[in-house]
């Protein structure tokens, strides 16, 4: 009541639990809750890229997972990290706000820190982990300049450090996390990022064929070339470098993502025109991909043969 709202989480029983904000409005007030799956999904499962299995190997450096609210960035961060915890012996501490997928002890020790419960601040609980002997931290969410920087004392101590954000792309990621520097801080900034950033993973939910979620996924993976263009202040030549090195590196644009799942009728052609990053291109894609044009000739003669 002092504070007019309030986020939290909820456990009913063993199986459910839940993310709730509480609100006042204009008529009492009202609480939004959001079910947590108490069993966390494979990448299969998941629908999710297969190259997002190499950040399970991983041992310094940091990993970015960004959407807008409600695209499932938690539950990919879930996902990278059962799948650490099935297979190798690490020290996991995660501070969340609130804690949302509860994770048990398999090959790695995992500990999850709430904010409010277990500490004041995503920053001071980042400081203290120095101290905890951890190998990976999970940050909930990059918030402000302050939980910014214990996250780039962590990548330079050698951590492995995974976080989310509220951005739509690689470009926007790297350009809003310096942003949150002052301008005299921003170029050293540029320079940890350049040598530690190993991943951005940037997702966007869609309503598949099927009526399941599919997420369409560009991932900027480390290479020589994305980190000179850090370095020199060029991120808008960031989406260029990401579809040229879809081979060498496994990076994949959004463009690149949709046009894939489109082929594979995961989604329709109409839904990808309207996620996607820039519609002309990926109208260029799909006029110039040979398989996709033999795919619509063969829908096309299908339709004639059942009209006839």
């Amino acid at each position: 009541m002092k504070k007019r709202e309030y986020d939290g989480a909820y456990k009913l029983d063993n199986h459910y639990r839940f993310r709730f904000n509480i609100f006042l409005h204009v008529n009492g007030i009202a609480i939004a809750f959001r079910l947590i799956p108490d069993i966390i999904k494979t990448f299969e499962e998941m629908n999710l890229p297969s190259a997002l299995k190499k950040l399970v190997d991983l041992r310094r450096g940091l990993v970015l997972v960004t959407g807008t609210t409600g695209s499932g960035k938690t539950t990919t961060l879930a996902t990278i990290l059962e799948n650490i915890n099935a297979k190798h012996p690490r020290h996991i501490i995660t501070i969340e706000d609130p804690v949302e997928y509860v994770f048990h002890d398999q090959k790695s020790i995992i500990e999850q820190r709430e904010l409010g419960t277990h500490t004041h601040s995503f920053a001071r609980a980042l400081r203290a982990a120095m101290r905890e002997d951890p190998d990976i931290i999970m940050v909930g969410e990059v918030r402000d300049m302050a939980t910014a920087e214990a996250i780039v004392q962590a990548v330079n101590t050698g951590h492995l450090v995974f976080s989310t954000m509220h951005t739509l792309n690689a470009q926007e990621t790297i350009d809003r996390l310096i942003g949150l520097f002052p301008t005299s801080e921003q170029n050293r900034v540029r320079l940890v990022l350049a040598s530690t950033l190993e991943a951005t993973i940037s997702q966007r939910l869609i309503e598949g064929t099927d009526g399941n979620m599919i997420p369409a996924v560009e991932m900027m993976f480390k290479s020589p070339l994305v980190q000179e263009l850090i370095r020199s202040h060029r991120d808008n030549e960031i989406p260029d470098a990401i579809e040229k090195e879809s081979i060498s590196f496994g990076s994949v644009s959004f463009n690149r993502a949709l046009f894939e799942l489109t082929l594979a009728d995961k989604i329709t052609e109409a839904q990808a025109y309207q996620y996607a990053t820039s519609p002309a291109d990926l109208k260029l894609m799909f006029t110039l991909s040979a398989e996709y044009t033999a795919k619509k000739q063969a829908e096309e003669e299908e339709i004639e043969f059942k009209e006839e």
